[in-house]
């Protein structure tokens, strides 16, 4: 493509945005679109013809302004997830699609340009890698996989592992949380005999859902033993990534990593946050990542076939059943991987659709086979709608903000007695900030590199520089993708969260910068931006180093505190539950519990509902009861309760307008049960419900009191004729 042809491409761009930013329909930008794109392939068309060329300049043309019109359709335009009528009634909307799209996009054409470059224009791409791993190198890495477990075991699951403990001595414990809540009152639904996840709503996936509930049963069925299971989980999920990763890059960046994780955000700060940070959400995306990338451009692509993309596939389906965030970023990792290292696979166009192919259909049929062992094929499309409502909304800026944790900035500036008095204050996670949306330009400009390194060097490279540009490769592709996650929703715990790879992506730069870019003063500026990330690491995380340092010398003692601890809990399995004991079942724990001031209200408030529900499923229509019971979640939880609609966390799923009237529609419209409301009810749904009664039906209605006056309870029971 020559320049006059570059600029026309570029001025049809920039017209694009405009339209799209003056234009208030759809339709009507898609007209002044699709007459901008014509006039420009034409203009190109043209020039082509007078100078002999062929269709790649054209071709080229379709996907630079393809890609910018389809930015501009689905980044710019009003969100299709919620109608103009509709009104957000929980959290905030900032609509972060641009940002998304763009940083998408971006990538995207980075992709593009490489596979035009080697799939237009014929650039040749690189032999077929060297042989795989011989059989004596099998030992070592074995070794190598149990020297990395050990490690990660020591430096990060014992620490976290070791909170288990930490029950709380002057007020209620940490595990006493509403992220704990929103999963145990689902749990209780299932235990009550509801259709996991369908009839006992979560947001977290329903692999995610059953995996937790069979390892809280595990150890105890209480919000204690939901926090010790959760870290166990959460320390099996560390462990086995470590391995993963030894096995992939070595046991040499395996070590890094387990130092990155200190250093930057990661996955690490979250281990112990019960509720929220289940890591199976998001564990299958930087394995793939890992695993494509050796697939692509590693010693074993000699020996590929069908059942590596087999393989892989089954092992996305399984992540997308675990969760949503498996689902759509597995597909973002295979897309990106088949576009950024096709080139240097040595495979065909069509070799390359085959494997995605395989790879889709295998994660299809084993997310179907999941699902219809677990929930029923029949509720294979349920669940689907349900894994993909939120996250649409939240791609459309519900729950969503700039930067949810509160920032503070302050200058003062005074001349006292004649001189000048400056004085600059910062409150909050600046660093966090910063590092969330300038990852954004560091991430696309090595994805930049990357592909240019696998264009144009790949063929001509030694063999130990394809090998760290292959390991590289996947660590790049994985750290993009699960960025996205972060900028959804951007504060800490969002950014350390998905970060499985990114204190790795940070370390590997500048080596990968040094080993596979031209020398000169980009390579030298890139290097010290690289290097200066790492200082900075250094210098701030030096104190958790040296604390986590100084917890390795009682590794013995704390590990055989943790067996006891565990052994403690699963001792009480089986023995008869009351409101403490859904606590702890440990004695020593609950005393705060039990010494909380609203606790004997509570447990004569849950035995007087059981008393009266007689095993009949009940909505709760009361946000908060008292100062231990803020929200309907610890109630049903607390309270064995089964719900009518399986939503037993309105604040954590009802998020617009309409779903909440048809959450009211649905309570409403159910032909037995109960409802409980107080003065502070949402009087929509009372309204509904009372107004739902229908001859030969009646209302039974009564109070709830006690030491106080609790509520209301009135349940639909048929008349007698």
């Amino acid at each position: 493509m020559t320049a006059v042809q570059g600029l026309i491409c570029l001025g049809a761009a920039a017209l694009l945005i405009v339209e799209v930013a003056v234009l208030e329909s759809r339709s009507d930008f898609l007209l002044a679109a699709l007459a901008t794109v014509a006039v420009a392939l034409a203009l190109v068309h043209q020039m082509a013809r007078r100078r002999g060329e062929g269709h790649g300049s054209v071709l080229y043309a379709v996907g630079l302004l393809g890609a910018v019109a389809g930015y501009c359709y689905l980044a710019l335009s009003p969100s299709g997830a919620i109608s103009p009528q509709d009104e957000v009634i929980e959290w905030g909307r900032m609509d972060k699609r641009p940002l998304i799209f763009g940083y998408l996009g971006i990538a995207a054409f980075i992709a593009f340009h490489w596979l035009w470059a080697a799939f237009i224009q014929g650039v040749p791409v690189g032999d077929r890698p060297a042989a795989a791993v011989g059989r004596r190198e099998w030992p070592l890495r074995v070794l190598g996989a149990l020297v990395i477990a050990v490690l990660a075991y020591c430096w990060l699951g014992l620490p976290a592992l070791r909170s288990a403990a930490v029950v709380g001595e002057d007020g209620l414990a940490k595990f006493y949380d509403i992220h704990s809540h929103v999963h145990l009152s689902a749990l209780q639904q299932i235990r009550l005999g509801a259709i996991p996840y369908l009839e006992a709503q979560t947001q977290y996936g329903p692999g995610n859902q059953l995996l937790m509930g069979a390892l809280t049963d595990f150890v105890h069925f209480s919000n204690h033993g939901f926090l010790a299971a959760n870290l166990l989980l959460n320390t099996v999920c560390v462990i086995f990534f470590f391995v993963i990763v030894q096995q992939f890059l070595g046991l040499g960046w395996a070590v890094a990593g387990l130092l990155g994780w200190t250093l930057w955000p990661s996955p690490a700060e979250r281990i112990d946050l019960a509720g929220w940070a289940v890591l199976t959400r998001w564990l299958v995306i930087p394995i793939l990542s890992l695993w494509l990338a050796w697939l692509l451009l590693g010693a074993w692509s000699a020996r590929r076939g069908w059942s590596t993309a087999v393989l892989a596939g089954a092992l996305w389906g399984v992540g997308g059943f675990l969760s949503q965030e498996n689902l759509s970023g597995g597909l973002l990792v295979l897309i990106y991987s088949l576009a950024l290292f096709g080139p240097a696979s040595a495979m065909t166009p069509q070799r390359l659709a085959k494997f995605a192919a395989l790879f889709v259909l295998a994660g299809g049929a084993t997310f179907v086979a999941l699902v219809s062992v677990f929930m029923g094929l029949s509720h294979l499309l349920e669940t689907v709608a349900l894994a993909n409502a939120k996250s649409g909304l939240v791609m459309a800026g519900v729950s969503n903000s700039i930067w949810s944790d509160n920032l503070g900035l302050q200058f003062t500036w005074n001349i006292v007695d004649g001189r000048l008095e400056t004085d600059l204050r910062a409150s909050g996670e600046f660093r966090e900030l910063i590092l969330t949306y300038g990852l954004i330009f560091l991430l696309l400009l090595a994805l930049g590199v990357l592909a240019a390194f696998l264009g144009r060097k790949w063929k001509d490279a030694d063999e130990r520089t394809r090998e760290f540009g292959r390991k590289f490769a996947g660590v790049a592709v994985g750290a993009f993708v699960l960025h996205l996650f972060s900028l959804l929703r951007s504060d800490t715990s969002h950014l350390a969260g998905p970060s499985f790879l990114l204190g790795l992506f940070l370390l590997m730069l500048p080596v990968f910068l040094w080993r596979c870019l031209a020398p000169g003063k980009v390579r030298i500026a890139l290097m010290v931006v690289s290097l200066a990330v790492i200082a900075e690491a250094a210098i701030a995380g030096r104190v958790e180093v040296e604390r986590r340092a100084a917890g390795l010398a009682d590794i013995w003692r704390d590990s055989g505190a943790v067996l006891d601890l565990f052994g403690e809990l699963r001792s009480h399995r089986g023995e008869a539950s009351d409101l403490a004991v859904l606590y702890s079942p440990l004695p020593r724990a609950q005393a705060a519990f039990r010494n909380h001031p609203d606790f004997v209200e509570a447990d004569e408030f849950f035995s007087l509902l059981r008393d009266r529900l007689k095993g009949r499923p009940v909505e709760l229509g009361s946000y908060r009861f008292d100062d231990l019971v803020a929200h309907p979640d610890t109630a049903y939880f607390f309270g064995g309760l089964r719900s009518l609609s399986g939503i037993t966390s309105p604040k954590n799923s009802l998020w617009l307008r309409s779903e909440q009237e048809a959450w009211i529609a649905r309570v409403a419209g159910t032909r037995t049960g109960c409802l409980f409301f107080d003065a502070n009810s949402n009087r929509q749904l009372v309204e509904a419900w009372m107004r739902s009664v229908k001859p030969p039906q009646s209302m039974a209605i009564e109070p709830i009191a006690g030491r106080r006056d609790y509520g209301t309870l009135a349940c639909k029971v048929n008349s007698q004729v």
